[in-house]
């Protein structure tokens, strides 16, 4: 079932934050996923770096004779180091790995939040207010790690709608 048809009898307000509060989790676990994603290729990366430019060292000290072998093996190493400016795999984690933190606190606070909007503390207009606040501190993070957006990776987004629809219906019993 979907939040909406869970969630019928609350309040406009009440719906409009959980409907928020959903799609922050699912912005989190999305980023998370991004995250590890570019992971494997920073290290993969990495590690073709190091033995790159391991192995052609030891090329030269064994085989002098054949200069082109280790001058190859070099050059790809150099390969790679120049491409990370063209495919900047480890900006993009780096900023992944801080929007995942920053998103992941910020849900921390919701759900708190959450407690006092289910349980009628709040009237509408403090509601709407920490709507607004929510939706503000998302966009923020999000323009701060990623000003320049960040395309959307449909497998990791269905992934991330599942991991998040889960999580609500084992933490709150709806989703």
């Amino acid at each position: 079932m979907s939040s909406s048809e869970n969630l019928q009898d609350l309040h406009r307000q009440q719906k409009l934050y959980w409907d928020q509060m959903f799609e922050l989790k699912v912005a989190a676990s999305y980023i998370r996923q991004y995250r590890d994603h570019l992971g494997t290729w920073v290290t993969g990366l990495g590690i073709l770096k190091a033995v790159a430019s391991s192995a052609g060292i030891a090329a030269w000290v064994i085989w002098k004779q054949y200069a082109f072998v280790w001058g190859a093996i070099i050059a790809a190493s150099q390969l790679v180091d120049a491409l990370k400016d063209v495919f900047p795999f480890a900006k993009k984690h780096k900023s992944a790995s801080a929007l995942a933190m920053t998103l992941d606190n910020l849900f921390i606070d919701v759900q708190l939040e959450w407690e006092y909007i289910f349980s009628g503390k709040y009237s509408d207009e403090e509601m709407m207010k920490r709507l607004h606040q929510l939706r503000k501190l998302q966009l923020d993070a999000e323009k701060n790690n990623f000003p320049d957006g960040l395309a959307t990776r449909e497998i990791l987004l269905d992934r991330a709608k599942q991991d998040a629809a889960e999580y609500l219906e084992n933490t709150y019993g709806v989703y």
